[in-house]
């Protein structure tokens, strides 16, 4: 009898699981790297995808539509304090969140460049949300005279450097791979790596990272193991390696709350 009421529970689940319509709603740019994590994540839970036009109309959908997943990114919170939008992670409650990774940046030039942080002045493309004063006048201060020129996110970046028109690109370091020989990657933020920006041009944020978190409105325990499955499945792994994206799928309430540490330590840095 237990053994039939085990296999009837699982079969629940599994067909619960199944049965969820699930909604990835992504709040970032289009030209981020958060988008295409948001877009890799939808074709892994055969998901309907809603691409927000700012992260209050996100929160507005995620609210009110049953079984949606949010594809939050640090930057997007870090602009939205930056503007007095209310887009915090805040009050988010680890069981309800199915993934907390990262991913970093490259800064880049064109092949056959001498273009190099020093005393020259060099144009470097940055998107928008932390192309902000502060973060230029700590370039400076470390000797860097950089100029920072915004643009939508790391696609635009790309194109600007490709097309001549800035020096060097900082831009997510799993588009910056894909170029192959296509770009000189003079710096990585990530600090396991020999060319650390750490190393070189200090920074109150050199290990700087997109910070994701995946989380659901769901209660369901079906619908949240079908997030973690899709996490670990072969094709989003595939990704993920592809693009330079780590995580993990255990998620503690300590994990959830450094995210936003991480994002006070942005807001302190270099909010305007």
């Amino acid at each position: 009898m237990k053994k039939l009421l085990a296999i009837a529970a699982l079969t629940f689940f599994a067909t619960s699981a199944m049965a969820a319509d699930i909604t990835v709603v992504n709040p970032s740019n289009k030209a981020s790297p958060a988008s295409v994590f948001a877009h890799a994540f939808e074709k892994a839970t055969d998901a309907k995808f809603y691409q927000a036009s700012s992260c209050e109309d996100a929160g507005k959908v995620f609210d009110k539509t049953e079984n949606a997943v949010m594809i939050y990114n640090s930057s997007v919170e870090f602009a939205a304090r930056n503007k007095g939008l209310n887009c915090s992670l805040k009050g988010q409650k680890a069981e309800q969140v199915a993934f907390v990774g990262q991913t970093y940046m490259y800064i880049c030039r064109l092949p056959g460049s001498n273009k190099q942080f020093g005393a020259d002045t060099t144009t470097l493309g940055m998107a928008s949300m932390y192309a902000v004063p502060k973060h230029e006048a700590q370039f400076k201060n470390n000797g860097a005279n950089v100029k920072i020129v915004p643009y939508g996110g790391s696609k635009g970046v790309l194109t600007a450097l490709k097309a001549g028109d800035i020096d060097l690109g900082w831009m997510g370091s799993g588009l910056a791979k894909k170029q192959g020989n296509k770009l000189d990657c003079l710096y990585s933020t990530n600090p396991a790596d020999d060319n650390f920006i750490g190393k070189t041009v200090a920074k109150k944020i050199p290990d700087f990272r997109i910070t994701y978190v995946v989380y659901t409105n769901s209660k369901d325990p079906a619908v949240i193991a079908k997030l973690k499955d899709a996490i670990s499945s072969e094709g989003f792994q595939t990704y993920m390696k592809g693009s330079l994206v780590t995580g993990k799928t255990d998620v503690k309430q300590a994990d959830v709350d450094a995210v936003l540490g991480y994002v006070d330590l942005m807001e302190d840095t270099w909010a305007k």
